[in-house]
């Protein structure tokens, strides 16, 4: 009777942990616990590529990642995604449920994914999370047995408390982290702006054009030195010119990498295109860009610094208010600034209220998935 009993409470935690991990809340699991690594079928993933999330209870995943894996492909149509594959097909509102962005990434419970494909889960270990259709081959146990080593070896370590956070970014749980870009520099007074953010020990990403670099080209050792994000933001900034084929869009921002590497001896894979990757950057272009290993970047926060250059205090508050939005949201601000005067003049103010607040700033990398208005995440 006491060995029954036993067995029964055993089966009762295992149902208790499977329900918090599939997003049913229960009062047992801890929102600070470590993501379980994932499988798909017969594939152990690599838990730096995917950096599932958990959050009350709920385990999270980018949604376009960890489709790409399931072998389902995603496209972008307005604030919606659309996902086929397995001969399903799967509309996501960006806008509506329990999805939120996390390092420009979106992030869905796993049941998401799992329940509109045809998936099952099951979970070999407390470590290890493995979904199923009916490519799998190996057993649970036989899938544990042949990833021994890895589960192992990410057991042992010690969980990364920013590892939980769905951003490659260096940002913590707890922390508010922000990706400030200038676009269109670097200019005569870019010393001004960097002497700024040195103030507030802040990093920015710095999306500059190929002959402005030339002609500024002193000033970006200090740049690199400081560890600011380099950024391509073309040659012309002309729609008629960068946009009038594929090829040519191409072509500037190889000809921009080729004079930031001169200038600095660093070339970078980051871009973003002059006005917005919408609607110019269609699939032929992107294609192109991202066929030659660059990352397509635009904003969620456009500070409208260029519209209000007489009036710059007048954007002050409008940024502030849409990064506390943002932040309330869950989604990481990537905001859009330019590389001008009028902007460095509010920029402390800028600076000194974000940090009161608690927020740090971070620049753009290579490892981030990059955030534009297609939702192209190559």
């Amino acid at each position: 009777m006491k060995l029954l009993k036993v067995k029964w409470m055993a089966v009762c935690l295992m149902v208790i942990c499977c329900l918090g991990l599939l997003g049913i809340h229960t009062n047992t699991a801890s929102a600070q616990a470590q993501a379980p690594l994932l499988g798909v079928n017969d594939v152990l993933l690599d838990s730096n590529t995917i950096k599932p999330v958990m959050e009350n209870d709920k385990l999270y995943v980018p949604i376009v990642t960890l489709g790409q894996k399931m072998g389902i492909s995603t496209s972008a149509n307005g604030n919606t995604l659309v996902l086929t594959g397995h001969n399903r097909s799967f509309t996501l509102d960006l806008n509506k449920g329990d999805v939120f962005e996390r390092g420009g990434r979106t992030m869905v419970p796993i049941r998401t994914l799992t329940d509109a494909f045809g998936f099952t889960i099951t979970i070999p270990s407390s470590n290890v999370y493995r979904i199923q259709n009916a490519n799998a081959s190996l057993s649970d146990s036989q899938f544990l047995n042949t990833f021994a080593a890895e589960i192992k070896q990410y057991v042992a370590a010690k969980p990364d408390k920013a590892s939980n956070t769905g951003n490659t970014g260096n940002a913590k749980p707890s922390s508010r982290t922000i990706y400030l870009s200038f676009d269109d520099g670097p200019t005569a007074h870019t010393s001004q702006l960097l002497d700024i953010l040195d103030k507030y020990n802040a990093k920015a990403t710095f999306f500059m054009l190929g002959p402005e670099i030339r002609q500024h080209s002193a000033v970006m050792k200090r740049m690199v030195d400081a560890g600011h994000g380099l950024g391509l933001h073309g040659m012309t900034h002309q729609v008629k010119k960068i946009y009038a084929s594929p090829a040519a869009a191409l072509a500037e921002m190889n000809q921009d990498n080729d004079i930031l590497f001169k200038a600095t001896g660093k070339r970078t894979s980051l871009i973003r295109t002059p006005y917005g990757s919408k609607p110019y950057l269609k699939k032929a272009y992107r294609d192109q860009l991202t066929g030659a290993g660059y990352h397509i970047w635009d904003w969620n926060i456009d500070s409208n610094d260029w519209r209000y250059t007489k009036n710059p205090q007048h954007f002050v508050q409008t940024v502030l208010s849409d990064i506390k939005r943002l932040k309330k949201q869950g989604r990481t601000p990537v905001v859009l600034m330019h590389d001008k005067p009028s902007t460095i003049k509010v920029l402390p103010q800028i600076m000194a209220a974000l940090q009161k607040e608690g927020y740090s700033f971070e620049p753009l990398n290579d490892k981030l998935t990059p955030l534009n208005f297609w939702n192209d995440h190559r």
